[in-house]
């Protein structure tokens, strides 16, 4: 199948009035795709309201909107990161609008060349048709074009969730649904700082397109309709939602509360000096038939990102343990300004991590196409 047509950007600048739109041109060679994190100290600045705590507001009653104006209401995705451009891929590939917020124009135009190089195929394997996309620094503009579903996506720091989140409501339309995409951070937390907390809810996302399923929790405050309204719409797009029991609140979610219980052995099993990290992934592959072991995977998702999310965690669940592991990757790595992939100083040594890339390739493992899935 041929490539699709490519889209440009016209120039990103805070003081537009209007957001900045991916416009067709002709097709180009292929371009790195580099994917910048979601500027937290940009955000900090540009918010300057209080985030003091707000009074525990009554719940009110949640009304979604016509599926007549559906069509025309864009999605909107705070946070133009790793995850952020890539959920605003899967949300624009049946004809609907999406519009992408950050601070920062470099991570705008890593997105724009990610959504150029996968929106088309992705399509075309889904037999759907792209929307409009457009991409702005304008927290105005962005929360101003009547968005029926609004994700946020950046750093697990509580604080700065509570700073954007109770910003942006005030300028969205009331059956707006605000969705968090947090994997350590409960809405519970966030919901009380938030005027109409009925609208709030937790989505994790894993790593879309490649991986589909997402995770709904609710805040203990979500209108309860907003479930299968949202999953109607998440299943029309291809992800494969899964909704938590209602009122319940589960750090972690589903997955992560497996996966973090595998990352706090293995962080134990290293810092006490038992195995070396290819030594715990050699075994991992092997007895689980899997790509990847604990270890490469803490080095791409990065080891400060590890550190923060097992510590909060922790503090929350104090009978979780292994406080001395998180310790010593702390301070054997973090600490030292080796953070994994991003510093290319991380628990493998390139040479170490050449050697499963080699196993993969003469073991004849498929490469997992980006846009059809896992």
């Amino acid at each position: 199948m041929p490539r699709p047509v490519a889209w440009r950007s016209s120039t990103i600048a805070a003081s537009r009035a209007k957001p900045s739109r991916l416009q067709p041109r002709a097709p180009t060679g292929q371009h790195r795709t580099v994917v910048r994190p979601l500027s937290t100290s940009a955000i900090s600045k540009f918010f300057q309201s209080s985030s003091a705590k707000r009074a525990k507001p009554a719940v009110s009653h949640w009304i979604p909107p016509s599926e007549a104006c559906l069509d025309d209401r864009p999605v909107l995705v705070i946070g133009a990161g790793n995850h952020g451009h890539r959920i605003a891929l899967v949300w624009a590939s049946t004809f609907r609008p999406v519009t992408i917020y950050d601070k920062n124009p470099e991570a705008l135009q890593s997105a724009i060349e990610y959504i150029t190089d996968n929106l088309g195929a992705y399509c075309a394997f889904r037999g759907s048709h792209p929307g409009h996309i457009c991409v702005t620094t304008n927290i105005r503009v962005a929360t101003t074009t009547t968005s029926r579903h609004e994700g946020t996506n950046g750093q697990n720091e509580l604080d700065l969730k509570i700073e954007v989140l109770s910003h942006v409501e005030d300028f969205l339309p009331e059956d707006c649904i605000i969705a968090s995409s947090s994997s350590s951070l409960q809405n519970a937390e966030l919901a009380p700082h938030m005027r109409h907390p009925e609208r709030l809810l937790n989505t994790h996302y894993f790593v879309p397109p490649r991986n589909r399923m997402v995770e709904l929790m609710s805040s203990t405050y979500t209108h309860p309709e907003i479930f299968p309204f949202l999953e109607d719409h998440m299943q029309n797009v291809g992800f494969k939602p899964i909704t938590l029991p209602g009122g319940i609140q589960s750090p972690g979610f589903i997955f992560n509360r497996i996966w973090e219980a595998a990352k706090r052995e293995t962080l134990a099993v290293l810092s006490e000096g038992i195995a070396k990290p290819k030594d715990v992934d050699a075994l991992y592959r092997d007895f689980f038939h899997a790509e990847k072991g604990p270890c490469e995977r803490m080095d791409e998702v990065g080891l400060d990102t590890v550190v923060r999310v097992e510590t909060h965690s922790m503090d929350k669940q104090p009978e979780l343990g292994k406080r001395h592991a998180v310790a010593w990757l702390r301070g054997e790595y973090v600490n030292r300004g080796k953070l994994g992939e991003s510093s290319g100083d991380e628990l493998f040594t390139k040479e170490e991590r050449e050697e499963p890339k080699a196993m993969h390739k003469r073991d004849h493992y498929k490469p997992v196409d980006e846009t059809t899935g896992a």
